[in-house]
Parts: C-alpha cells; structure tokens; sequence
C-alpha cells in the first residue's frame, strides 16, 4: 500500500509517545523493520484503536482496510468487544459470513 501524505500524518499522530523518525516509521508500517516495542501488526493495531472507522476509509480505502485488519493486528487488541467489532469488519470486507 503507498504511504500517503495523509497516512503519514495519522501515522505520527499515532504514534507521539515515540520518539521515532519519519522514515523508520514508513518502514515499520512496511514490515522493512521493527523496533524493541513496535511491529508492523502493533502499529495496525494502533491505528484501527486511535483513529475513525471513515477517517481509515478515507486514508486508505477498502484494499488498505483489508490489508491492515490482519489476525495478528486484531489478535493484540487487547478489548473483546473492540477486538469482535475489527473481526466482524474483516469478515465483510472480505465477504465472510
């Protein structure tokens, strides 16, 4: 998926208690490489929890949806009820019943 201007924008919004450079944090969302306490699937994970279901959707459209609600990404959504929410969306995005 390309990295937007807008995507990396909510990306350091996301992610201001890191102190983490612009470029590593393309990087990181890429999967090219992670840190101590950052991987691709925590930063997913961060995204679905701190930003709106439409803002997402304007960001990255249905693909970029699809491509970030992994079982790993949802799997460290430590909430239940938010955690069954993202599965129900990934199911009907992906068209599973």
């Amino acid at each position: 998926m390309k990295i937007t201007p807008e995507l990396k924008n909510e990306l350091k919004r996301i992610i201001w208690d890191y102190s983490i450079d612009e470029q590593t944090l393309c990087n990181i969302f890429e999967g090219k490489t992670s840190t101590f306490s950052l991987t691709k699937e925590k930063l997913y994970a961060r995204l679905l929890l701190s930003t709106s279901w439409y803002k997402l959707l304007d960001t990255l459209g249905i693909n970029g949806l699809k491509e970030i609600l992994t079982d790993k990404a949802i799997d460290s959504i430590w909430i239940k009820d938010i955690r069954e929410k993202f599965i129900y969306a990934k199911n009907a995005l992906h068209g599973i019943s």
